[in-house]
Parts: structure tokens; sequence; C-alpha cells
């Protein structure tokens, strides 16, 4: 009832807000970066999370975190106006009073953004800017008290039950949400403030040893130049009037280089920008740094390694100011040049930039997104071919179905490659990365099977698993929004086992939810009085056929992963949720090739059986990561068990209109069942339908 009263309260608003023309405050004008500023951006090597990447890809997944998308779109006085992620990027470093205005915050609940004291609007697809949420009063003071609340709550241990329920309350995950938004527009925008803005302290005051500071404040490059005399000034006996004017410029230092990132301190948002010094070091440097070294850790290093530190250093952050402080003028692209240049030059002398490019191939090719609409075409081409089947036109449209969706699995393909040698392993090694990889295969198998069936039976299960697949991985990575070209654990780093006992797991599980896909068409025939018996016994050989292939894969699969986790952790088996579920598909598989063999169950029985094996690949695969619990806990993902719960329901359900048949579609068996065999298929039959209506049940609770 409460759900009932705030949807309905939500279409009364948005009827009233719609009937007074209400339009959010939004940014008033926009100019474009310069295409040639925004090519030489993207292309700056950053390091981040333990690898070496472009600008662009880390500007990506930045806004996909804040925004839900790798682009902004607005309307600027009528205008539809669309900045990538590199050009918001540089929107937040070097202009940051545009970028604040900027409708970016996606908040799809009113509950949550009403629970700070802003005025939610019309509708849930309208972004917020930054300056819109700040300037509502007190509404950042709530969202971070609320937001710490909540954290103090996760980080008690005492409290670990307590917690989780917190957390999957809608308004607190959209305020945690938004808050680890808000967070990381900031750093965006402040990342650069020192550079920027200087020091609100004008030394020339302070001392005559001194020059004057441009309009009251000190350049950070000239503070740090000079900082050993500040240090000498601040330690005489008359110096105290002295450390008085320049402590409050001390702590807006501090202030500043935390937020610019320090080496010390691991912060995924900070930009690892600089090449460092040494070329025995493997970390990045990022801008924070600098100013740490050259002030308040000045004393670790020796008078020689501090001048050739200093030589080093200061030119980057005079380089930085330089950006900041003249955006706009002509000089700003050959500076950006400049400094591109440079960073680039070291990182291909370390030989840390070979992949930079091809990243970039990458992200300007994205195969997965162009996969996805050939299969799409592919799929509404097919259903042409329907409307006339065994005519000219359909044989010929079938040949293009045919071409698409190889077309597409090329591109899909090409795509895993490419992955495969950015990162220099086999192509599996995340639960994202699992996706398109059991897609391809599954795709493959199908075209395999087609063409030794030519019945377009395959065709068709190979164009919608592609669809399915894709548009899975797609919102994966949009509800993640992190980079998918992940660095492994020490312990993952094995190409030998992930080529082995990953990919063949994998395969297991493209093959077992193929006979599950092709399994459906069975018992949709079955159920709706469609199609040949020619054409069920087609279906029933290709699930049969597939279950024995997807079964070598698991079994080996799973031998191999017990040899891995032997050599790794020092036992073979220890009933992880993640072993298990691996051994439930096998069992299941095992079970309905006797049963097959035994004649227990029949064509009927063997489809039925085929999608309860679908299902608990389905928990191996994906349920058994949001348990939070075993050594193969690797993929926890907020908010994903409403839809796992969506798949059990309707699976299950497909299940119960399929034992059904027995009873309805096949009135001459009754006699044939017995009393033994009716028992068990009416049981089987009401199991499957209290299933159904249990997991919808959990699905509207979570």
């Amino acid at each position: 009832m409460n759900r009932l009263i705030k949807s309905i309260r939500v279409i009364l608003c948005f009827v009233f807000a719609a009937s007074l023309n209400f339009s959010a405050a939004a940014i008033d004008s926009y100019k474009k970066w310069d295409p040639e500023i925004v090519k030489i951006f993207e292309a700056m090597p950053v390091q981040e999370e333990g690898r070496l990447k472009p600008m662009q890809t880390v500007a990506r997944y930045k806004l996909m975190r804040i925004n839900n998308s790798k682009r902004l779109r607005f309307e600027v006085g009528g205008e539809k106006i669309k900045v990538s992620a590199a050009e918001w990027l540089m929107d937040c470093l070097f202009r940051p009073e545009v970028a604040k205005k900027m409708p970016i915050f996606k908040v799809n609940n009113p509950d949550v953004i009403e629970a700070i004291g802003v005025e939610p609007h019309s509708s849930p697809r309208e972004r917020y800017s930054f300056e819109e949420i700040s300037s509502a009063p007190d509404a950042m003071k709530r969202l971070s008290e609320r937001t710490g609340e909540l954290g103090k709550m996760m980080e008690d241990s005492d409290k670990e039950e307590e917690s989780k329920a917190a957390r999957r309350d809608p308004v607190n995950a959209g305020l945690l949400s938004l808050k680890s938004a808000v967070n990381e527009f900031e750093w965006a925008t402040n990342a650069f403030n020192f550079a920027r803005d200087g020091i609100a302290v004008d030394l020339g005051e302070a001392s005559e040893e001194f020059k004057k500071a441009e309009g009251g404040k000190s350049r950070v490059s000239y503070f740090l130049s000079e900082f050993d005399k500040i240090i000498e000034i601040a330690r005489k006996p008359e110096g105290q009037e002295f450390v008085a004017k320049i402590s409050a410029a001390f702590n807006l230092l501090e202030r500043d280089m935390a937020t610019a990132g320090v080496k010390d301190r691991v912060s995924m948002i900070s930009l690892a920008m600089f090449p460092p010094i040494s070329d025995d070091d493997e970390e990045w440097i990022k801008p924070g740094y600098l100013i740490e070294q050259l002030s308040f850790r000045k004393n670790e290093l020796s008078v020689e390694d501090q001048k050739k530190f200093a030589q080093w250093a200061l030119p980057k952050i005079v380089a930085l100011e330089g950006l900041t402080r003249n955006v706009g003028s002509p000089s700003f692209v050959n500076d950006l040049k400049a400094l591109s240049d440079g960073i680039v030059a070291k990182a291909k002398e370390r030989g840390e930039y070979k992949n930079i490019e091809l990243e970039l191939l990458n992200n300007r090719l994205g195969l997965f997104h162009w996969a996805l609409p050939f299969y799409i075409m592919a799929f509404i081409l097919l259903a042409v071919t329907w409307l006339g089947p065994g005519s000219k036109i359909s044989r010929g449209l079938t040949y293009g179905v045919l071409g698409m969706t190889v077309f597409a699995t090329v591109a899909l393909i090409a795509g895993i490659y490419l992955r495969s040698i950015l990162l220099g392993r086999p192509p599996i090694s995340t639960l994202y990365e699992t996706i398109p990889f059991i897609t391809a295969s599954a795709v493959i198998l199908c075209l395999v099977i087609e063409f030794f069936d030519r019945k377009g039976i395959a065709l068709a299960c190979s164009v919608m698993i592609g669809i399915i697949g894709l548009f899975l991985a797609m919102r994966f990575e949009i509800k993640e929004a992190r980079d998918t070209l992940k660095v492994l654990e020490a312990v993952l780093r094995s190409n030998f086992w992930l080529a082995t006992h990953v990919i063949c797991i994998n395969i297991g599980y493209s093959a077992a939810i193929l006979g599950g896909v092709i399994a459906h068409l069975f018992i949709f025939s079955c159920f709706f009085n469609v199609g040949s018996k020619d054409f069920r016994k087609s279906v029933t050989r290709m699930v049969y056929g597939v279950t024995c292939f997807g079964l070598l894969f698991a079994l080996v699969g799973t031998v191999l992963g017990g040899v891995w986790a032997n050599d790794s952790w020092g036992r073979f088996w220890g009933w992880d949720p993640k072993e298990n579920g691996a051994l439930m598909i096998c069992i299941g598989a095992i079970i309905l090739l006797h049963a097959k063999m035994g004649g227990y169950i029949k064509e009927l029985g063997i489809n039925v059986m085929a999608v309860l094996i679908l299902m608990i690949t389905v928990f191996s695969w994906w349920h058994v990561n949001q348990l939070e619990t075993g050594l193969h806990s690797y993929g926890f993902t907020s908010g994903i068990m409403f839809w796992l719960f969506i798949v059990y329901a309707i699976e299950s359900a497909v299940m119960s209109l399929g034992l059904s048949c027995c009873f309805f579609r096949f009135p001459e068996r009754k006699g044939q069942l017995g009393g033994v065999r009716t028992v068990f298929s009416v049981s089987f039959f009401l199991l499957a339908f209290i299933f159904t209506i249990v997991f919808v049940n959990l699905a509207l609770l979570t």
C-alpha cells in the first residue's frame, strides 16, 4: 500500500510539474573543446588500479560511476549538446565552474533526493547538477550525516546483519550511491585547485625576502621553491609572527595536496599521471606527491637528492599551473601537448606505452557494442522469414541472418582477443569477462549445430543468445562502473590455469545454458501445440548432444580447478559455494544422461531437466557470488538478487508448463504413465509451480 501511495504521489507531482512547464535548473551556456585538445588529452597515459591506461578510459569509468553513461547529453537554449567522457573530465579539471552546472547526477528514486532536502525533478530521467544539490540548504550536510551513520554501521562487526538490511533499503542504497558520486565529482573538480588557486598568503607581506604574490596569493611552485627559506625564517627567534601568518597556508597546502593524491594513501580517484623519477620504480606519481616531497617530507631526502627531485618535479607543477590558469588561451593546446609529449616519451622509454594506442583503438571500435546491433538486425530478419517459411525470399533472408550473425560473432571474438592482448593473459578472469566469452561460446556452438542440422533452430537460438548475452554485459558494466580490464590478484596470475580450468568451466557453463535455451523451444512447442514431431525430435537431439558436450568440459574443468586449489590453497576440495555449484552442474547432467539411458525420461523429461540444469548454472555462475562467502566470492554486485529471482521464477514457470504437458497435451499417455509415474509427474509439476510463486515473492522482497 505504501508503495502504491508513493507511486501515485510521484505521478501527481509529474503531472503538476508538467502543467507548470517546470524545467530543472540547467547550464545556460557551453563551449566545446577543440578536437585537437581532446585528442591529446585522451591519449595521455595514467596509472590506475595497477596498470597504465589512456586518460580516455579513466574518464569513461569516472563518468559512468556518476552518470551511468560514458557520455553526457543536455540542452542549452534548445540545442542538444553531447559531451564525451574526456571532455567532461577536462571540464572538471580545467573549467570546474562549468562542470558544476552540468546536469550529471542520476537519482531515479525521488525519495532519495527528498531525504536531503532537494526538490525532486518531474522525471527520474532528468539529472541533477552539483550546483543544484549543493545550493539547497544543508543538503550536503544531510547527505554526509546519513551516509556517515551507514558507514559506521557497516564497519561495526557486531551489526553485520543490521548493516546488510540497511544497505538493501532503497533510500539508503540511493544515498550511498549519490554520496559516492558526489565524492568522485568533488575530487575531479578540486584535483588541480593547488595549481589553479595557489596559496592564499602573500609571502612578500610576510617577509621582505620574498617576491610579492599575485592578487594576494602565492603560486604553489614559488612557495615550494622557497620552502627552505620559509623554514629558515620560521625557526628564527623572531619567526613566530611569520609562522602565524603562514600557518593557514600550510593547512590549505596540505588539503590541496591530499586532494591531488599522495603516494602513501591509496585512492583510486587521484590521477597518477607522472612517470617516476627512478626507472626501477613501477608506481607512477600523483601531483600531490610532488608537493608533499618538496615540503612536508623534504627531510627524507639527502641535500643532493632534494635538488635533483626539485629540478624534476617543479617543472611539472609549473606546467599544471600554466594549464589551469590559461584555459581558453591560444597557448593552452601547446602547453598541453608539451606536457603530454614529455609523459609519453618517458612512458615509451620505460616500455610502458605499448598498449595505450591499442586500448584507444579498442575504445574507438567498441566491438561488443557493434556486435549487439547486428544480432538485433539478424533477429528482425529472422522474424521476417517466419512470415513466409520455405519461400525464395525467406531462404534469401536466412543467408542474410547467417551473415549478420557470423559478422557479429567475429566482432565479439575480436573484442575478446583484443582484451587478451591488452592484459597479456587468457580471456577470462573476472565475472564480467565470463559474459562475452560464454555468449561467444554458445553462439559458436549454435552455428556448428546449424551447419549439421540446417533447420534454422540453432540459428534462431544463436541470435537470441547473442542479444541477451551482450545486453547483459553492457548492463553489468554500467552497474559495476569499474574498468573491466583489471589486473589480477597474485593468486590468480597463472596463465596456465586461466587457459585450462577457467576456460573449460565456462565452456561447460555455455553448453548448459545453451541446452536450457534450446529446451524452451520444445516446451513451448508442446504447450502451445505448434511445430511437428520432427521439429521436437531435432530439438531433443540438440539438447542431448549439447548436454554431453557440456558435461565433458564441466567435469574436466572441475577436476582442473581442484588441482589448482591444491596448488594454491593446499587442498583439492573445500565445499566452497563455487565448487558446489560446479559439482551440481555435473551431477545434473549425469542424472539427465542416466535417466535417458535407463528409460526413466523421454523427450519431454530431457528438455525439462535441461531447463533445471540451466537454473543450476545461473546459480553457480552468478548467485554464489552474492553469498559473500568462500574463496571464490569475487563478483558481488548489489541489486542483482532481484533479477536472479526473476530468472528462477521464469524458469520454474517454464518447467511447470513443460510438466503440465503430460496431462494436457499428451492425453494418450495417461494410461501409460501408471500410478507411480503419475504421482511423480504431478508432484514435480506442483513443486515447480510452488517454486515459481516463491521466487516471485522473493524478487518482490529484495
